[in-house]
């Protein structure tokens, strides 16, 4: 099963998009909460428990670090939405070294700690400077990771690979569904090359939308494929040119 997202337009129904970005926002905020109360409840059972109570505070501050982390970039997405919706958002390219960009990305102390995935550069030609939205690719990074940390299955590393060609660059993130249904609305329903109806009403298939989106911008295109055994693969390419 494949899908490939093209057309520079959200969906006809953007509420929905919306609504999707805000469910994740208060899942967030609910984990966050969630986590404070047993900080206080384990502080509370101090020395009643065989698990020291420093030792389970400072996993539940790691797990609030993270969803911190990722309520910052939740709310970059629904920045670029609602640019998109009033038609206010301006690609601001800069020359710059596409390698360079995306490696840095994963030097950044907050991500260092939250993502399990293998990350793997092969980089067969370095491309000179070309022009690219920063802030947005970052964000296409940073969906395609968040998408497959929460969705693959236990124990089983997603793989996140960056390939340099002659005349674009690849993102490919393959992981292992955690559940049938993940798997099965994975790859959505196409209608013609302009307009797109989504499969099912799962928050993934905005996001998608939203990382196809971004792409299309650059010139690039962005396909999701389900093969057998539960596997999944994101793909984006973008053109050094446009």
């Amino acid at each position: 099963m494949k899908s490939t997202m093209g057309g520079l337009q959200l969906p006809d129904n953007n509420k929905r998009l919306i609504e999707d970005v805000f469910h994740e926002l208060r899942s967030i905020l609910s984990s966050i909460l969630s986590s404070v109360e047993l900080i206080e409840l384990y502080a509370e059972n101090n020395g009643k428990e065989r698990l020291p109570a420093s030792e389970k505070i400072n996993r539940q501050a790691g797990a609030i670090k993270m969803q911190v982390v990722e309520l910052e970039y939740q709310l970059q997405n629904v920045k670029i939405i609602q640019h998109i919706l009033n038609n206010t958002l301006n690609l601001k390219k800069v020359p710059g070294g596409i390698v360079h960009l995306l490696k840095g990305l994963f030097l950044d102390e907050r991500y260092q700690t939250i993502f399990s995935a293998n990350v793997v550069f092969n980089v067969r030609k370095e491309p000179a400077d070309m022009l690219v939205d920063e802030a947005l690719i970052k964000q296409l990074v940073l969906n395609i990771l968040f998408r497959m940390e929460k969705n693959a299955v236990s124990g089983k590393e997603p793989v996140l690979t960056f390939n340099f060609e002659d005349t674009y660059f690849e993102i490919k993130g393959e992981y292992v569904a955690s559940s049938v249904n993940h798997f099965v609305s994975s790859s959505l329903k196409t209608g013609d090359q302009e307009k797109f109806q989504f499969a099912t009403s799962s928050p993934d298939q905005g996001i998608s939308y939203l990382m196809a989106y971004v792409a299309r911008l650059h010139g690039g295109t962005f396909d999701i494929t389900a093969a057998q055994e539960r596997t999944i693969e994101i793909l984006v390419r973008v053109p050094y040119k446009m």
